[in-house]
């Protein structure tokens, strides 16, 4: 056996219960999410994410614990490469052996850990691209706090979704460990369901929800665009002036004339959302696809507005005659 998961080997297994503090952390998110402010918001993203984490790993854990020891592997990979034969079976074995760079490398990452569950069939490619977005969305929130405010209640309404169907699929190696807290002993089985409990779960809702916030977006752009073209001077045939210096100022407004090209299919995919209701993981793929299309071009149109915020200042200072 080889153990994967960081407490699964820890001292104090025999005295605790590995899924105890998961329900405590259910029922944190739970009420978190219930508050109805960006504050709780926030910190129910950040837990859900924790809780994904957690459970991904654990079943990355059980995926692995009973795969051949790594100098057993590194024994009949050295005697196929001398020219030995490996029964089928064992070549496979050998073949998808999961070593230690590899290990370590889902340990640090949750990208590696839900791309060896999507290997190993354990998720869909669509599920991961979600959870792996969602991993991101949470990074924006908490270490760039990037994220619009008005996202992330819609955020954390998918995440607990999601996370409940991990956590319901996911098959342990034990489902309880010696505890010797008195209490009832909780196995994953038991938190099917919980992160749910009381919502309902409309996938139509979501899709106006997401669609509602993806339209905002694109009107911002559009705003911005018609501000940078009128700014450059655009004629009749979409060509700024020519005499315009080529400083920061004129290439940042160059880049969302150039954005004009893409506003038309923005808001086709923008307002398309709304028919996305064949499944959570349906609405979300074309929701990030959006996302990231507009992320690139959003820094600009936060920019411009700044600009435009400070020459406003100016010319009220100049009347007031500060």
């Amino acid at each position: 056996m080889q153990p994967f998961a960081s407490d699964w080997d820890r001292v104090s297994v025999q005295q605790a219960e590995q899924w105890n503090w998961l329900a405590v952390e259910i029922a944190e998110i739970r009420r978190c999410a219930e508050a109805g402010d960006q504050a709780h918001d926030r910190l129910a993203l950040i837990l859900l994410d924790h809780l994904v984490e957690v459970v991904v790993g654990r079943e990355v854990n059980a995926q692995l614990a009973f795969q051949i020891a790594d100098s057993v592997i590194e024994e009949m990979r050295e005697f196929r490469n001398s020219g030995g034969q490996l029964d089928e079976k064992l070549s496979r074995l050998v073949d998808e052996h999961v070593g230690p760079d590899l290990r370590k490398a889902m340990d640090d990452h949750l990208r590696e850990k839900t791309k060896f569950l999507m290997q190993r069939g354990v998720l869909t490619a669509q599920e991961r691209e979600v959870l792996d977005q969602l991993h991101q969305y949470r990074n924006a929130a908490y270490h760039r706090d990037t994220l619009e405010p008005d996202l992330i209640a819609d955020l954390v309404l998918a995440y607990r979704v999601l996370a409940d169907e991990l956590v319901s699929r996911h098959k342990p190696i034990a489902y309880t460990m010696a505890s010797s807290n008195p209490a009832p002993v909780v196995t994953p089985q038991q938190l099917q369901g919980q992160l749910v409990e009381g919502i309902d779960v409309d996938v139509k809702a979501m899709a106006r929800r997401f669609r509602d916030h993806a339209v905002k977006r694109v009107q911002a752009v559009h705003a911005a665009v018609a501000i940078a073209q009128q700014l450059l001077g655009v004629n009749s045939s979409g060509e700024p002036d020519a005499s315009l210096p080529d400083d920061d100022m004129a290439r940042m407004l160059a880049g969302l004339h150039d954005a004009s090209k893409q506003l038309p299919s923005w808001r086709k995919q923008a307002e398309g959302l709304q028919s996305k209701t064949s499944s959570l993981t349906g609405l979300m793929i074309p929701f990030i696809n959006l996302d990231r299309a507009l992320s690139r071009i959003e820094p600009s149109v936060r920019r411009l507005d700044m600009i435009l915020d400070w020459w406003e200042q100016r010319r009220i200072d100049e009347l007031r005659g500060k």
